[in-house]
């Protein structure tokens, strides 16, 4: 393996089994009889569903060397599960947690928003891995631009709206729903930014700012949903079907993009 290929797979095995280890041994060991089975449920098979997109994206869009390299698909889905995992250890610092909000305290609210942040930040890190590139250090090159704009993104719409506090203060469930549909959104703009083949570093950055708009743009149409809802004199935000609707129109918009304008080469 190259040089930086071997201090990606240590990390990546030191990450993997700190974040998920911790993550299981949590869902196993926590209020075991006191949260819904759903909430557990949700909690044991996102990661695995996520993951599970890494693969099928690294199988069908990567580079070629990968597709056809089982080691380096192990590889890189080794990277993937780290990246989730690591991503966990940064959702109480935006105002979510597994543990606190759904396991201590068995907010199902938070369990929407924590699944499709899982599923958001697989989308970010897929999107580092579409095209043809020279190895690991593009990936992660990539990857850390993508990810790094979903983070930056969800804590501004945080910041505007306060959302975190409606999903654990609150226990709304429909803000949760909202912001898990929003979360998967931001995540398959934030991949597609950043998705295509590597010419050189200076050129993804160049190609990542004139392709991150659409990310901003669905940010700034939640702030906008959120701050309207929190003012109608008609509480169309507690309707679970107006949020659903919402939540799905940002999984749509995000998939719409994608479909008509492609894959940059």
């Amino acid at each position: 393996m190259a040089d930086l290929e071997v201090p990606a797979f240590i990390v990546s095995v030191f990450l993997t089994l700190k974040s998920w280890s911790a993550w299981y041994s949590d869902l196993i060991s926590v209020n075991r009889f006191r949260v819904p089975i759903q909430q557990r449920l949700a909690l044991l098979g996102a990661p695995v569903v996520s993951l599970v997109f890494i693969f099928v994206t690294l199988t069908k869009l990567a580079s070629s060397d990968v597709r056809h390299d089982p080691l380096y698909l192990a590889f890189y889905l080794l990277i993937g599960a780290a990246w989730m995992g690591g991503g966990t250890l940064l959702f109480p610092f935006l105002g979510i947690s597994a543990r606190d909000d759904i396991l201590e305290r068995g907010n199902g609210a938070s369990a929407w928003a924590i699944v499709g942040a899982l599923a958001g930040i697989s989308c970010s890190f897929a999107g580092g891995n579409i095209g043809n590139g020279p190895g690991v250090a593009a990936v992660l090159f990539s990857a850390v631009l993508s990810t790094g704009l979903f983070f930056v993104l969800w804590f501004v719409l945080d910041v505007l709206t306060s959302i975190s506090d409606a999903i654990t203060i609150d226990r709304e469930k429909d803000a949760g729903i909202r912001m898990a549909g929003f979360l998967v959104g931001l995540g398959l703009l934030s991949g597609w930014s950043v998705a295509g083949d590597w010419v050189s570093a200076p050129s993804t950055l160049k190609d990542f700012l004139h392709s991150s708009w659409p990310a901003v743009a669905i940010t700034a149409i939640a702030a906008f949903l959120e701050l309207t809802l929190k003012r109608a004199s008609i509480r169309l935000s507690s309707r679970i079907s107006v949020s659903a609707f919402v939540s799905a129109a940002y999984i749509g918009l995000g998939l719409a993009w994608i479909v008509i304008r492609g894959v940059r080469s």
